[in-house]
């Protein structure tokens, strides 16, 4: 057969076909989201080392850069013993930059869930971990980053860990629902999320564009619906160990109320607080007619709403007023 065309090669006028099709409607996928897409919308059955071959001298795909030698950090042995979070800005709608915010797990490589918004935050981080948990519960911990939401770590112009005596939000919130802490010294340390980050960057930006998707609402529900499931029976493991680390919610506990931002506040005499630069005036209660002198917790939830609670008459009613300009007090 020496000389001879193999009977099951594609055609020149197919070979054509395809690299037409590829720069007009397909052409930020790498090889392998290639093969996978052009089966899937254009019924073409076609391996990635075929399209390599075809389109690599044309100029399209994306040459890697070759890793540093670092030492690989074995898997989680547990689902939901180790959780990553991580931000991670990008032009996710062409020329509209924009951070995913996604939380994954360790041992199984599975992302869990994400949003879309401006730019990675305390309350977008607290969006992600609620929805994480209502789903699948409390990990044993999170393996993050330095971020200024996560952990301190600059304390009078040195660079030192912030004290336990003085927790961030978050670090408080994590505390309290018996959530462990790891923070890393290098993004090389959390390579695994990294990865998955980089090859989110890859292939999600493709199907948005393909999708026409280019506002982070619809973005976050075609990733959590769509993107996720279709990536995790491709790309997630099997753990070491059938039995997970997950931990069934806290009973008769909202959760809101510790994913959020905590504020004491002490109630003037004309029974008002502020809080983040919002003043509220504490309405009077069955049990209670004022609660002037008294100390309150307030908490600013995810979603922007406040709830004031006391210690010993739960959660306070309260209504927003103005300040009327040149008012004191």
């Amino acid at each position: 057969n020496k000389g001879r065309k193999p009977p099951h090669a594609f055609s020149e006028e197919k070979r054509l076909e395809i690299i037409k099709l590829v720069k007009n409607r397909y052409f930020d996928f790498n090889f392998s989201h290639l093969s996978e897409i052009l089966a899937e919308q254009e019924g073409i059955i076609i391996s990635r080392e075929t399209l390599r071959k075809w389109l690599r001298p044309l100029g399209f795909g994306k040459r890697r850069k070759l890793p540093r030698h670092r030492k690989k950090r074995n898997r989680s042995p547990k689902e939901g013993q180790m959780l990553f979070l991580d931000g991670s800005p990008y032009r996710w709608f062409g020329n509209k930059p924009s951070t995913l915010i996604l939380g994954s797990d360790d041992a199984t490589g599975k992302p869990l869930y994400g949003i879309f918004q401006k730019q990675e935050d305390l309350d977008g981080c607290f969006r992600v971990c609620l929805e994480v948990f209502k789903r699948y519960g409390l990990p044993l911990s999170f393996y993050l980053d330095r971020a200024s939401q996560f952990t301190t770590t600059r304390h009078k112009g040195v660079h030192v860990q912030q004290s336990d005596r003085k927790p961030t939000q978050f670090e408080r919130a994590m505390e309290e629902i018996g959530v462990h802490l790891i923070f890393a010294n290098s993004p090389q340390a959390r390579g695994r999320a990294e990865r998955i980050n980089g090859t989110f960057q890859d292939r999600l930006v493709s199907e948005l564009r393909l999708k026409g998707i280019d506002n982070e609402k619809e973005a976050t529900e075609y990733l959590n619906q769509k993107f996720i499931p279709s990536y995790c029976s491709r790309f997630a493991v099997e753990p070491e160990e059938k039995q997970s680390a997950w931990r069934a919610l806290p009973a008769r506990v909202d959760l809101r109320n510790i994913l959020c931002k905590r504020f004491q506040r002490t109630v003037k005499n004309d029974n008002t607080i502020s809080v983040d630069g919002t003043p509220l005036q504490l309405l009077p209660t069955r049990s209670r007619l004022h609660f002037a002198k008294a100390k309150v917790d307030v908490n600013l939830w995810a979603d922007g709403s406040f709830h004031v609670f006391h210690p010993k008459e739960g959660e306070i009613p309260y209504g927003k007023y103005s300040r009327r300009k040149g008012a004191s007090g």
